[in-house]
């Protein structure tokens, strides 16, 4: 019988929906009478802490390009997100996106202005990606760490208040966030070629092999798997060929 492997739609259907709400707040600010700035993070108040969950979704309506030059990122950086790290993917978008918010809170001056935007989950993702890439030592992930590099690199300078009304303290604390994630939910690898079988888990570990039944801790090769089985069961299994 041969299986279909399924096309994992959640690659597209988070980027989509966060785009989808940028995009949604932006254009009903746009074109209604109010202002949503407020839902910003405030740096060190009380009320400012609001922005924690909504900065990121807010954009300046003055000048479309700040949500543009989000969107196209945070689109990227999601689909690769939860692609190459599907298992962990909700968990870090989700306390990254918090931890930025808290960072950001924290770090910046109030000086009356409120962040908004969503650069600082952006920041978040890329060291996230980049870092936890080359942690792994494996091809496909260097390879979006190189990607990462070639496409981001240039953006290290936003971590420095070098332009007005850029808020570095949001990519700075983004930047902390993503570093944070990629060693906190980094995986070392694990010898997965080497298995116990006991006559509990037989039928799990079954293994196609010519002998017909196994002894007390006779050691099986199965090449197919590239596996070494232990087996010391209580008793003698006998296996039929069929």
């Amino acid at each position: 019988m041969k299986t279909t492997s399924k096309f994992p739609f959640e690659i597209l259907v988070y980027p989509f929906l966060v785009i989808a709400a940028m995009w949604i707040i932006y254009w009903g600010e746009f074109v209604a009478p109010f202002d949503l700035t407020h839902l910003g993070i405030l740096p060190r108040t009380s009320s400012g802490l609001t922005g924690i969950l909504f900065a990121p979704l807010l954009h300046s309506t003055n000048d479309i390009n700040h949500l543009l030059n989000n969107s196209i990122p945070i689109f990227f950086l999601l689909m690769a997100l939860f692609y190459f790290y599907k298992k962990t993917a909700l968990r870090v978008i989700g306390v990254g996106w918090l931890l930025t918010g808290v960072l950001t809170w924290i770090i910046a001056k109030n000086e009356g202005s409120y962040h908004i935007g969503m650069s600082g989950i952006i920041y978040a993702l890329i060291f996230f990606l980049f870092i936890s890439g080359v942690l792994k030592k494996e091809k496909q992930y260097q390879a979006i760490s190189l990607l990462i590099v070639i496409l981001y690199g240039s953006l290290i300078w936003g971590i420095f208040p070098m332009e007005e009304k850029v808020s570095w303290e949001g990519h700075l604390g983004g930047t902390i966030s993503g570093i944070f994630l990629a060693f906190y939910y980094f995986e070392k690898p694990t010898n997965q070629n080497t298995a116990t079988v006991t006559s509990e888990n037989w039928d799990k570990y079954y293994i196609d092999n010519k002998a017909n039944s196994y002894n007390v801790n006779q050691s099986i090769s199965d090449t197919r798997y590239n596996a070494y089985y232990e087996y010391t069961p209580t008793k003698r299994l006998e296996k039929n060929d069929s």
